[in-house]
């Protein structure tokens, strides 16, 4: 207990409230005392509270990173040389990257490199949540340089995500990261509003599927899908590299795709994906006509110029002379450096993106070629709703930067049209049926059968006639067009967008609901089990204020929650 008349170097009163020093006397050495606020005690601890983490899951890769960015902090695969314990160190060992056949042993061909397909049936459902759990810690370690602490979380889903996938993905999280809640939002609808679009029709041509799915007003009106995607076009670079290291293979022993194949054992995976991000391209579409190329004369040395580049490049109207291109192998057992025509290498993407030389009968309703998916999914969406998606599609994924693709897809649906209409009814009866001449002579004597015309009376239908001329809806539309401008709409267009990530990032800081959110206790204790359907939550319970404060104080009835599109 301390005296109150002690010496003044140990009165605590003293310490804790010295007395002022008059002005002119020096005072006696010591640190001043600082006010820390407690809102600004720990960058960490603040970022934490505020920050929401985005991540963004595909089947290859992973994306991380803060709301309010541009572009993800840290981009992870699933490989298998990204997926080593710690202190593992046999990718210095001398030949370690000639031994990776080993490493292939009883897999398909790519099958180490992804994070799940979309056959469920034989896919270790745990080892997708260690790897995702894997991915995250080296995420805020390595790339956000944070701790695990609690934080909101952000997931950008496929819209077609099986339900046992995003139980296993929503059960990592919980556990291993604790997070107050999870916000699930579809890729495609974030991919539109990172292109700064209401309505688009998104192409997403990713690793295992390609997915079309229609949004209008930010909501999904309908999604279908087809296996030409990245992985096909990676096989059949593959096989087509195959053949040309070893002619004499014979067609079993040729297909990759089975474990164990003599063909796997000739190329390693990163070279041929090497080869088709490098050297891949697309062969363009239907040429236009010449009227429509001619855009005037050109100067007499542009001319000149112009045919000695193409003689040059030894590029003629009928393809001959086509260059040569070479190609170092260093995966091989010896290496080898093939040589063959650059036009060879459109091959692949012609037979596994566009299906050529099969007929449409033999092709499965997921088999379908790209163009012919993006005419059918505009095919049967409304009027309205498809002239606006026509004129806004949206290409996303790693395979829709392939050279030459996105105009190849553009001018195949164009030709389609052009065709076929927007009739979903084709094919040789149609046309013969419309082309009969008992059936035209038919329709000219109903169309000249008909009510009989008064002398004197002059008839004109009310289709026909013009339009009262009305001032006030003049005026209107006047009106109308300084404030609003034209809506481009009914012809095909392609717009680019940043992505799925972005688009996140973008609502998330600007503190938009989410389409499902789902709270951690809620979720430990019911599981998917205790989500709602949308029949099951109450109207009542969703009209909410929109005044000051709603987004900020998270309105809205949290005892009934659902799983959205993947509910």
């Amino acid at each position: 207990m301390s005296n109150p008349s002690g010496p003044a170097h140990r009165n605590v009163a003293s310490i804790r409230s010295p007395e002022p020093t008059k002005q002119g006397t020096p005072a006696s050495p010591h640190t001043p005392l600082r006010g820390i606020s407690s809102a600004f005690g720990s960058p960490s601890a603040l970022r934490a509270e505020e920050d929401c983490v985005i991540i963004e899951l595909g089947s290859r890769y992973f994306r991380a990173g803060f709301a309010g960015d541009a572009v993800p902090k840290a981009v992870v695969d699933f490989g298998p040389e990204d997926q080593r314990r710690a202190g593992d160190y046999r990718q210095w060992k001398t030949g370690y990257e000639k031994e990776w056949r080993k490493r292939i042993q009883g897999k398909e061909w790519g099958e180490a490199y992804e994070l799940w397909r979309p056959d469920l049936r034989e896919l270790d459902l745990g080892l997708v949540g260690d790897k995702i759990d894997r991915a995250l810690r080296e995420a805020f370690a390595k790339y956000l340089l944070i701790d695990s602490r609690p934080r909101r979380l952000l997931l950008a889903l496929p819209s077609q995500l099986p339900l046992p996938l995003l139980s296993t993905i929503l059960d990592t999280l919980f556990t291993n990261y604790q997070p107050p809640t999870i916000s699930l939002m579809s890729a495609p609808a974030l991919a539109t509003v990172a292109a700064g679009l209401r309505a688009s029709l998104v192409v997403d041509i990713g690793w295992a599927e390609t997915v079309v799915t229609s949004i209008y007003e930010y909501r999904e009106v309908q999604c279908t899908r087809s296996v030409r995607a990245g992985k096909l076009l990676g096989y059949e670079m593959f096989k087509m590299l195959t053949k040309a290291i070893d002619p004499t293979l014979k067609q079993e022993d040729a297909d990759g795709m089975v474990a164990g194949g003599q063909a796997a054992s000739l190329l390693s995976f990163e070279e041929c994906e090497e080869v088709v991000t490098r050297l891949g391209w697309c062969k363009s579409g239907k040429k236009p006509s010449p009227e429509a190329r001619s855009t005037g004369l050109a100067p007499v040395k542009e001319e000149d110029e112009l045919r000695a580049s193409v003689r040059s490049l030894h590029i003629s109207g009928e393809g001959e002379g086509d260059h040569i291109t070479t190609i170092p192998l260093t995966s091989t057992k010896p290496h080898k450096t093939l040589q063959m025509p650059f036009s060879k290498l459109a091959e692949p993407c012609e037979n596994a993106l566009f299906a050529s030389g099969k007929s449409m009968e033999d092709l499965d309703d997921e088999e379908l070629p790209i163009h012919v998916l993006v005419y059918r999914s505009l095919l049967k969406l409304p009027m309205d709703v498809r002239s606006l998606c026509m004129a806004r599609i949206v290409f996303v994924g790693g395979v829709s930067n392939l050279t030459g693709l996105k105009g190849r897809i553009l001018s195949e649906v164009g030709a389609l049209i052009e065709e076929r209409g927007w009739d979903p009814v084709y094919g040789k009866a149609v046309e013969q049926l419309r082309n009969h001449p008992k059936l035209q002579k038919t329709r000219n004597r109903q169309t000249e059968g008909g009510p009989t015309e008064i002398p004197g009376i002059q008839s004109t239908s009310a289709s026909q006639l013009d339009q009262e001329h009305d001032p006030i809806e003049v005026a209107l539309k006047r009106e109308a067009r300084k404030v609003d401008p034209p809506v481009e709409a009914g012809n095909l267009r392609a717009i680019g967008s940043l992505g799925s990530w972005a688009g996140g990032s973008m609502l998330s800081h600007l503190k938009i609901p989410a389409v499902s959110v789902i709270e951690r206790e809620s979720w430990l204790q019911h599981g998917t089990s205790g989500a709602k359907r949308d029949g099951e939550i109450s109207i009542s319970t969703q009209r909410q204020s929109m005044g000051p404060g709603a987004f900020k104080s998270g309105a809205g009835d949290r005892s009934s929650w659902t799983l959205g599109l993947w509910g």
